[in-house]
């Protein structure tokens, strides 16, 4: 699901546009110096059962943290990611998702090592998809 993911994102126009392919698992690269840029975080997988056994498919919780320079930037990529991907329902690298759908929205911001400014904007993610 991950490279599927990552996969389905980079093939946004709009959005790859705002990150290039500044798209990460786990956390920005450590040359972060470029934003926008999206790093993404499974925070659960949930396989789904039935009275049969296991029905195949896995609910994923994944967040997905936009940063940027600007305020405006941040929301504008944000934006583009939501635009990109909520309610998608079709197969990927092999991934089918079922369901793609967004749960909730965070604007933060932090200061990095070195005094740099950074806002981010965090995306809950529902993702429905096969194992």
């Amino acid at each position: 699901m991950e490279e599927a993911l990552v996969t389905l994102l980079l093939s946004d126009a709009a959005l790859v546009a705002l990150t290039g392919t500044r798209i990460n698992w786990g956390r920005r690269p450590q040359d972060n110096s470029t934003v926008p840029a999206i790093a993404l975080h499974r925070i659960t997988g949930t396989r789904d059962y039935t009275m049969a056994g296991p029905s195949g498919l896995v609910e994923s919780r994944v967040q997905a943290d936009v940063y940027a320079g600007t305020y405006s930037a941040a929301k504008l990529t944000a934006r583009a990611l939501i635009s990109a991907i909520n309610g998608y329902d079709e197969a990927v690298s092999g991934v089918d998702f079922q369901r793609i759908s967004v749960e909730g929205e965070r604007d933060t911001n932090e200061t990095e090592s070195g005094g740099r400014y950074l806002y981010r904007c965090s995306i809950d993610l529902n993702i429905w998809h096969d194992e």
